[in-house]
């Protein structure tokens, strides 16, 4: 039923909104912004709202604020609303970053994936396909897409990369470009390109491949005039020395 009087409806954007604050931190920073049904995040955001109350009333009966203490404060500052204000923003701000960053810590935690593994859960099926899988770990890789009509692009995924969510196209950008020798494999990095946008669902089939220390290689291609790297420039060795991300 929806609220029918002003006060209701206060009451209930004070107990929505540390959920949605919540929310938004985690699509701002790790969590991808997925597209869940108006039910859905409602639902997502009253589940984060009781944990962000959970954690006030805990602190609350840690330190023995109780409502005396409240209208006292509220009381003193009757006159100076602004007193009032700075600490409705921390009560409004605080819980949500700390639900948020305490999520974003479990999901990469150790313990998590003990626990869920002890349990019998698989925590990929979190992802929702693939592709956001993989880039979520933020690798650096040598990439070669191949795309329908035989072609093929060749580049090197960083730092300063981007790959897109798969549900937004799973578009690609790569920072260095490399021509594709005889073979099809990497060949010289083009010094003039600033990277390639590639828009992989025209592609067939999108490979990973390790960068290879420079060192090493040379080592086991010396005399060799082709396929000499290290991990911030070149391209990755022969396709034997080759592996798949």
């Amino acid at each position: 039923m929806a609220p029918q009087t002003g006060s209701a409806l206060i009451l209930l954007v004070a107990f929505v909104l540390p959920g949605f604050i919540t929310v938004l931190l985690q699509e701002r920073t790790f969590k991808s912004a997925e597209d869940l049904t108006p039910f859905d995040r409602l639902l997502r955001t009253l589940y984060y709202s009781v944990w962000c109350y959970s954690l006030l009333a805990l602190v609350a009966l840690v330190t023995g604020i109780d409502r005396a203490s409240v209208e006292d404060l509220v009381n003193r500052y009757d006159q100076d609303p602004a007193e009032l204000v700075w600490r409705g923003v921390l009560i409004a701000v605080v819980p949500p970053l700390v639900v948020a960053t305490t999520t974003r810590l479990w999901a990469d935690s150790r313990f998590r994936d003990c626990l869920l593994a002890r349990l019998g859960i698989n925590a990929r099926h979190e992802q929702p396909t693939g592709w956001d899988f993989f880039f979520r770990q933020r690798p650096n890789v040598y990439v070669r897409v191949t795309m329908k009509d035989g072609s093929r692009v060749l580049g090197f995924y960083g730092a300063d990369s981007f790959a897109a969510y798969a549900k937004d196209g799973r578009d690609l950008y790569l920072e260095r470009v490399y021509a594709p020798d005889e073979g099809g494999w990497f060949g010289e990095e083009n010094a003039r390109s600033r990277g390639v946008w590639v828009r992989t669902d025209d592609a067939i089939c999108v490979e990973f491949y390790n960068p290879v220390d420079g060192e090493q290689r040379a080592e086991e291609s010396a005399g060799a005039t082709r396929g000499q790297t290290t991990d911030s420039g070149g391209s990755p060795s022969a396709p034997d020395d080759r592996s798949t991300a």
